[in-house]
């Protein structure tokens, strides 16, 4: 059955529950268990025939509210925060498996073109930045520094918080702008991809920058990238929940769709965050030999990928 008919067949059911739980049809409230269990009849139907984020997220909420509605206060523990990262958030991401391709193709598809089109023709990095960018990102990468992929000799706890600023402001950007379509956060994905894919590949032609960028990149990338692009998947979720809001009102669509990508963004924020902590003090630590920081790097990126495709499916 299509998610339209579906909606039409069992819209009627999800307009009394409101109702009751509102106190609008106080003549209809013992009928409240009976609806109950219908609701969560469709609930569980939204799940297994895929239909959208949006509605199961609908559903959810109200599910929650006719489950408090009937026993109490009990109902009310939010899930603990340790179920919301470990559970819900990697489920939450895979169900919108669809959303986290477009970001991944936006990021790393644009990223590996445009490297691959420096590699081969290295004027075109004029194209997209300027000389002195380029000539700055290659001082800053010199071996012999003592602290790597810094214009200065900024101390790690001042980097720590310039880097927090920098990358929330960036995570932060992105989810905001889907809420405008959720094509903003797609230009934001996008653009960071393309400003990677020309820097790593300028850097790497020359042998003196190449190991120095690599071993800096790769352990805090696998954090911020990750949390980059759970940021675009929340905001484009929000922005096509404004444009396709299905029966409910645009209102009640962003709603339902904000506390469903909720778990998401707290993890994008996480992430972040700890991006900036290890950028500040690891990657920048010359101190720390590259085949070190490779093997710390590779393993970060193994556990994360890891743990968004298996996480939360035992307790399921």
């Amino acid at each position: 059955m299509k998610q339209k008919q579906f909606e039409a067949e069992h819209g009627a059911l999800w307009q009394d529950i409101q109702l009751i739980l509102q106190g609008k049809a106080p003549e209809s409230a013992l009928q409240l268990p009976a609806l109950y269990r219908r609701l969560c009849q469709c609930l569980a139907l939204s799940g297994q025939r895929g239909y959208s984020p949006a509605l199961t997220g609908y559903l959810q909420a109200l599910v929650f509210d006719c489950h408090k509605h009937l026993y109490g206060a009990v109902a009310e523990r939010p899930l603990t925060l340790r179920n919301w990262l470990l559970q819900e958030m990697p489920r939450q991401v895979r169900r919108e498996w669809r959303l986290l391709t477009l970001a991944l193709l936006a990021f790393w598809g644009v990223a590996l073109a445009l490297g691959w089109l420096v590699w081969v023709k290295p004027h075109w990095a004029y194209a997209f930045m300027s000389p002195q960018q380029l000539q700055d990102y290659q001082a800053m990468y010199q071996p012999g520094k003592m602290h790597i992929g810094r214009g200065g000799s900024e101390s790690d706890v001042m980097m720590f918080g310039f880097y927090i600023w920098n990358n929330v402001s960036i995570g932060f950007r992105t989810f905001a702008a889907g809420i405008f379509g959720g094509i903003p956060a797609l230009f934001s994905i996008t653009f960071n991809g393309m400003h990677l894919g020309v820097v790593a590949s300028w850097l790497s032609m020359d042998p003196a920058t190449r190991e120095t960028f690599s071993a800096f990149v790769i352990t805090h990338a696998s954090f911020e990238v990750t949390g980059l692009l759970l940021s675009g998947v929340a905001g484009m979720r929000l922005g096509l929940s404004l444009i396709a809001p299905g029966r409910m009102t645009r209102r009640h669509a962003i709603f339902a769709a904000a506390r469903t990508m909720f778990p998401v963004i707290v993890g994008a924020a996480i992430l972040t965050v700890l991006a900036a902590f290890v950028e500040a003090f690891w990657s920048a630590n010359a101190g720390i030999s590259a085949q070190v920081k490779y093997a710390v790097g590779a393993a970060c990126w193994a556990v994360l990928i890891a743990f968004f495709a298996l996480a939360g499916r035992a307790g399921r």
